[in-house]
C-alpha cells in the first residue's frame, strides 16, 4: 500500500473566527428579518400589546425552526468554524427557545383577546389544530431531546427525532392560513424561502449524502485488537478519492456494511485516532460499549464503510502553539489525544507533553506500548502517568487528583495549554480542578463527543 504525504494542517484551513462571528451576525439578522418585513408592511392595526408579542413571538420561532434543519445538516462550511459539538449544543438552545416562544403564542393570544377560548375549545377550524398539533409534537421532541439520555435509547430518539419535518409542515401550514402577517407578499416570499432552505438542507442531510457516501464505499483494511474491548479499525478510501483531510483530534462518522441485518446503514461517531500523515489511510479506535460497538470486533477486512467527516475543532494545530502541554484522559478519551501525540511524532514537534491517562485496570490501558515508545523517544517530549482505580499496581492509583497534577505537571497551570477527553462527569471534575490551579480558560480545551 504506497504511502500518500497528507497536507498540512492549519487553522486557516478549518475555520476563521471572523466568518463565525459573521455567521453568528447573519443568523441573527434572519431572525429579525420577518419583524422588519411585518413593520413595514403595516399590516398591522391597533392591537393590544399581548396580541403583538404573540404574532412577533410565533414568527421568530418559526424561523427559528426553519433554520433548526440547517445547523442539523452537518455542513461543513458552517462547522468547520465552530466544531460540530458547538454547533449541535447552539441548535439545541435555540430549539429551546423556539420551544418557549412558541408556548407563549397561545397564552398571549388568549390574553390579548380576553377569552381562552383558543386554549381549551375542542371547538376550532382544522389551521388551528394543525398548528396545536405542531406544537405537542416539539413539546414531545424537545422533551425527549433534553432527558435523552434519562428516557430513550439513542438511536430510539433519533428516529423519534426525524418527526421534525411533520413539526415543519404543520407550522408552515398554519401559519401560511391563520398569520396576517403573512398577507404580504414580502412576507409570503420569505415564508417560501425559509421553507425551502429547511427541506433542501433536511433532504440533502438525509437522502442525497448518504446515497452520494455509499455509492463510494471506504475499505476496512485491517481490524486490530488493542485491548479486551477495544478495537482499531484502518479504512482506505476507494478509488478517485481522496484520503481523508483530518486535523489530529477530530472525528467521523462511520456507517458500517457488513451483512449485518440489525446495524447494517447504522450510523455512528467515532475519533479518528491516527495521525493525518499516516497516509492513504485513517484509523478509529472503539471500544465496546453499547450494542452496536459490542459488534466491532466482528468487524473483518474487507468490510465496507460510508465515511462522512471529518468534524470537531478539538485539535492543538488548531489552537494557539504553545510549548507546553498537558493532556487528561479518561478511558477510550485517549483516542483524539493518540491523534494528536502521533502527529506531534510525525513533525518532530519540539514540545513537553504530559499525559495522565485513568483506567481502571492494567488491561484496559489503550496504545500502553506505543506510548511507552514514544517517552523514550525524542519528540514530542513526553511523560506518561497511567492512573488506576479497581486494580493495586506499583504506579498511581484512584482518581485524578489536584495533587497528582501539581506533582507531575505543576501546581501552576497558566503557562500550559490542557486538553481534557474522557466520561462527562470526569471532565467536568478535571475542567473545574485545573482552573483553580490556574489555567487560563481560553487554554482550555475540551470536546463533549456525546451528539
Amino acid at each position: 500500500m504506497a504511502e500518500v504525504p497528507s497536507k498540512s494542517v492549519s487553522r486557516a484551513q478549518f475555520g476563521s473566527p471572523g466568518l463565525a462571528i459573521g455567521l453568528l451576525v447573519l443568523y441573527a439578522a434572519l431572525l429579525m428579518l420577518p419583524l422588519v418585513i411585518a413593520g413595514m408592511a403595516g399590516t398591522r392595526g391597533p392591537e393590544a400589546f399581548a396580541r403583538v408579542a404573540a404574532k412577533n413571538f410565533a414568527l421568530v420561532a418559526t424561523t427559528i425552526l426553519f433554520m433548526q434543519a440547517v445547523l442539523a445538516a452537518r455542513i461543513k462550511q458552517i462547522c468547520r468554524h465552530y466544531g460540530l459539538d458547538m454547533v449541535l449544543r447552539f441548535h439545541k438552545a435555540m430549539a429551546v427557545l423556539a420551544v418557549t416562544l412558541l408556548i407563549a403564542h397561545p397564552v398571549l393570544l388568549s390574553l390579548g383577546s380576553g377569552s381562552w377560548r383558543l386554549l381549551t375549545s375542542l371547538d376550532m377550524p382544522w389551521p388551528i389544530w394543525f398548528g396545536r398539533t405542531a406544537l405537542v409534537l416539539l413539546l414531545i421532541q424537545g422533551i425527549t431531546s433534553l432527558w435523552q439520555r434519562q428516557l430513550l435509547d439513542f438511536q430510539v430518539w433519533r428516529k423519534l427525532h426525524n418527526i421534525a419535518p411533520v413539526i415543519l409542515v404543520l407550522g408552515f401550514v398554519h401559519s401560511w392560513i391563520v398569520g396576517d402577517d403573512l398577507e404580504s407578499p414580502m412576507m409570503r416570499v420569505l415564508w417560501v424561502v425559509l421553507m425551502g432552505a429547511s427541506v433542501t438542507a433536511y433532504t440533502l442531510h438525509k437522502f442525497v449524502w448518504p446515497m452520494t457516501r455509499k455509492s463510494k464505499l471506504w475499505t476496512v483494511v485491517s481490524v486490530k485488537p488493542e485491548t479486551h474491548s477495544v478495537w482499531t479499525l484502518e479504512f482506505e478510501p476507494p478509488e478517485g478519492v481522496e484520503p481523508l483531510q483530518h486535523a489530529p483530534g477530530q472525528f467521523n462518522f462511520l456507517t458500517l456494511y457488513r451483512g449485518d441485518e440489525r446495524y447494517d446503514g447504522e450510523e455512528h461517531h467515532f475519533t479518528i485516532s491516527s495521525s493525518p500523515l499516516q497516509g492513504q489511510t485513517h484509523t478509529s479506535t472503539i471500544k465496546s460499549s453499547g450494542d452496536f460497538t459490542s459488534t466491532i470486533g466482528a468487524t473483518k477486512p474487507g468490510d465496507q464503510v460510508a465515511i462522512q467527516g471529518p468534524y470537531g475543532s478539538f485539535s492543538y494545530v488548531l489552537d494557539r502553539p504553545s510549548s507546553k502541554y498537558l493532556f487528561i484522559a479518561g478511558g477510550i478519551g485517549i483516542t483524539p489525544l493518540m491523534a494528536m501525540l502521533r502527529h506531534m511524532r510525525d513533525t518532530a514537534a519540539d514540545v513537553d507533553v504530559t499525559l495522565i491517562h485513568a483506567n481502571n485496570t492494567q488491561d484496559d490501558i489503550v496504545f500502553r506500548d506505543e506510548l511507552d515508545e514514544m517517552v523514550d523517544g525524542d519528540a514530542p517530549r513526553l511523560k506518561v502517568v497511567h492512573v488506576l482505580d479497581k486494580e493495586e499496581w506499583e504506579g498511581v492509583t484512584g482518581h485524578v487528583t489536584r495533587t497528582l497534577i501539581a506533582d507531575v505537571a505543576s501546581e501552576d497551570l497558566a503557562d500550559y495549554e490542557i486538553y481534557v477527553c474522557g466520561p462527562p462527569v470526569m471532565m467536568e471534575k478535571i475542567y473545574r480542578m485545573v482552573l483553580r490551579m490556574g489555567a487560563r480558560e481560553a487554554r482550555l480545551h475540551s470536546e463533549r463527543f456525546w451528539l
